[in-house]
């Protein structure tokens, strides 16, 4: 019987067809599997059974979130090589094997990924640059309405994604030395959802594994199946991790500019958005046919009405 070189760590939240998917396609390409799965009794055990019966599966007791899920996920491998693979996420024939050539190929690559796409063969970005704190006011605060941080943001939503080295590689699907994961600790757990990707990509460059992107490989990735579920804490958890992602990694200086011009910034964005988004809910609400947008933008606008709420304390404090 042929040993696995890789074991591939899937974390699942309300996503039972997905993640067996996903699972399925691990499983296809000779990895074995382990499944975390943050939201008991929904059925995704049952269904990663039936397409994986040999998978490792891990049910907490609470929903641990993707950084700590995947680190329990990848306890006790004894594989080469740890994918971490999204539960929307399923790898196309051969792609696994192209990812592996090239870490075999090249011993100072620590981290590699492939060209993401939709099911429908669009395309979709596979690499970001290390997201700034210009970038991320830009994103997330009225400072996005000026000019002032437009280039930051553009360069890291767009950079070159040429094969080489890059910054970051999407988190959807990672393939990563499994020595050089626990040289660095894991994923940063600090992390509840979002940015550890970034996190984990930045550490291992610093410790001078190259991030590369391996185009020839590909992979399916629907994206937002366990988040589109209507206003969450969610999109709480992604201001929180950004701020983090800023705490660890810039300058003393941009730290002191960035937390007053993100208090200040934030709230202002939110309530932009919440404003916009109701109207247009209202006026797609009354227009033939578009019953599907105004539901749309009905949901954008209560996400933004429960940041400016119920979780204005905890972004702000974060």
């Amino acid at each position: 019987m042929t040993v696995p070189r890789v074991r591939a760590c899937v974390v699942s939240y309300r996503s039972p067809r997905r993640a067996a998917a996903a699972c399925r396609s691990a499983a296809e390409s000779k990895a074995e599997v382990a499944l975390v799965n943050n939201f008991v009794g929904d059925g995704t055990a049952e269904a990663v059974r039936a397409a994986c019966p040999a998978a490792l599966i891990h049910e907490p007791a609470r929903n641990l979130g993707f950084a700590a899920g995947s680190n329990l996920a990848a306890r006790g491998a004894g594989t080469e090589y740890l994918l971490f693979l999204n539960p929307d996420a399923t790898l196309e024939p051969g792609a696994l094997n192209a990812l592996l050539a090239h870490l075999d190929t090249h011993p100072e690559a620590g981290i590699v990924g492939p060209a993401l796409c939709f099911s429908d063969g669009r395309s979709q970005p596979s690499v970001r640059r290390d997201p700034s704190a210009a970038a991320i006011l830009h994103q997330y605060t009225a400072w996005g309405f000026t000019r002032l941080s437009c280039r930051a943001y553009r360069l890291y939503r767009a950079p070159r994604a040429a094969a080489g080295p890059v910054e970051v590689l999407m988190g959807s699907v990672l393939l990563v030395r499994t020595a050089l994961f626990l040289e660095l600790g894991g994923f940063d757990e600090r992390y509840f959802m979002y940015y550890e990707e970034a996190d984990l990509c930045r550490r291992a460059r610093d410790r001078g594994a190259s991030v590369v992107f391996v185009p020839e490989a590909t992979a399916i990735h629907e994206g937002g199946v366990s988040a589109g579920r209507g206003p969450s804490r969610l999109a709480a958890m992604r201001l929180v991790s950004a701020q983090r992602y800023v705490r660890r990694f810039e300058s003393a200086t941009t730290r002191a500019f960035f937390r007053p011009a993100f208090i200040l910034g934030f709230p202002l964005r939110a309530a932009f958005d919440l404003i916009r988004d109701t109207v247009y809910a209202a006026a797609y609400a009354v227009l033939p046919g578009r019953r599907k947008k105004a539901n749309k933008k009905l949901r954008e606008a209560l996400s933004a009405l429960r940041l400016l709420t119920v979780d204005l304390p905890q972004v702000l404090r974060a």
